[in-house]
């Protein structure tokens, strides 16, 4: 099985080694021109947006002998791929792009685990399919798993399952994330560790919208009083709302009373370039 590798970036769009497959995505944020353009030769495949947020992936390849999928994308509808760390992940593309994991989580989501207390409790909410908290899992680490996409959750249980990890002293729940926080709010609960992965937008199981503007403060004062005194609170973002200056100010304010870091997230390309991918602050 091959391993995930970001090969380059240039052009608004970024090139990256699938296992198996090379595939071209959009990024916006690469305003520059690509590093290595013979990196870019022989790809399998590019995603191509369409309509509003909506798109295809484009076969490179006329290759009838290839596996593709009904869409003709030149990739199979789904396979399974190795993370830097030696974990086994499914990819599975779809028409907004995404490919079932997100890939910059592996660069912070593996130390976690010496930053965490050892056997404490930990929180992952907006979990998708558990890119930032697989590997914690793989640690031994017991995590309450929040998301409100049934197909996120079977996504995250199958990744764990993939790797040989017990179900045994983890929690899925299928909620609204404010709404599970709000209740454990209510119940006294304590964690040792929470993570936020905030979408800018997103839908609850019953409709509830979370819009990063106006409800990211509110969800975080609630997490705020389920993290123990000790605790770590890790918060990643990928919203261009957003500086790490701005970061670092509202974070202070909203936690006066602990430590407050905040840095980007920029992974390496092959070709050299690094490729800035959200933001991540630790609230300690």
């Amino acid at each position: 099985m091959s391993k995930y590798k970001l090969l380059d970036c240039g052009n608004q769009k970024k090139l990256e080694q699938l296992g198996d497959y090379k595939v071209i995505r959009p990024c916006p944020q690469a305003m520059w021109e690509p590093t290595d353009l013979t990196l870019w030769e022989g790809a399998d495949s590019e995603y191509v947006q369409t309509t509003g947020e909506s798109g295809q992936w484009k076969n490179l390849k006329p290759d009838p002998a290839m596996k593709r999928n009904k869409a003709g994308s030149g990739l199979e509808d789904s396979w399974l791929m190795e993370s830097p760390d030696g974990l086994t992940w499914e990819i599975e593309p779809n028409e907004y792009g995404n490919i079932g994991v997100f890939t910059e989580h592996w660069m912070y989501g593996p130390a976690l685990g010496d930053e965490f207390k050892k056997g404490g409790k930990i929180l992952n909410l907006f979990t998708y399919s558990g890119s930032s908290c697989v590997s914690l899992a793989d640690q031994g680490f017991k995590i309450t798993a929040v998301d409100s996409s049934k197909a996120a959750m079977d996504r995250y249980t199958y990744n764990l399952e993939l790797n040989g990890i017990k179900r045994e002293g983890q929690k899925l729940v299928l909620e609204d994330a404010f709404k599970f926080v709000s209740r454990e709010v209510r119940r006294g609960a304590v964690y040792d560790g929470i993570m936020v992965d905030a979408p800018s937008y997103g839908r609850g199981t019953k409709g509830e919208v979370f819009k990063i503007e106006e409800d990211l403060v509110k969800m975080l004062q609630a997490c705020d009083q389920l993290l123990s005194k000790s605790g770590l609170m890790v918060i990643t973002l990928h919203s261009p709302r957003f500086t790490p200056a701005i970061l670092q100010i509202m974070m202070s304010k909203l936690f006066p009373t602990r430590k407050v870091t905040t840095s980007e997230i920029v992974p390496t390309c092959e070709s050299g370039v690094g490729l800035p991918s959200g933001f991540l602050v630790k609230v300690k």
